[in-house]
């Protein structure tokens, strides 16, 4: 019973992942074609490179710098326990 809810959990972990990628991946692509094709990349691409500037701007460098420890710690961790 146990194992079948680990199981599940790391399912279910592995889907988020993915799809965490794919959303970054589609965000970069469209600030790409921003980057590519000006203002004239249509109203949905320049606001979604306005959210990103925006969600840029607020963050601030302390919570830049916790995320950069807790990546560090994430990808440290398994390769100090091997």
């Amino acid at each position: 019973m146990n194992n079948k809810i680990i199981q599940n959990l790391r399912s279910f972990s592995s889907l988020v992942w993915e799809l965490s990628k794919a959303g970054t991946l589609i965000v970069l692509i469209i600030v790409l074609v921003f980057l590519l094709l000006g203002d004239g990349s249509g109203p949905y691409v320049r606001s979604v490179v306005l959210n990103v500037g925006e969600l840029v701007s607020i963050i601030s460098s302390e919570a830049i710098i916790g995320i950069a420890l807790v990546l560090l710690a994430w990808f440290m961790i398994p390769k100090i326990n091997k």
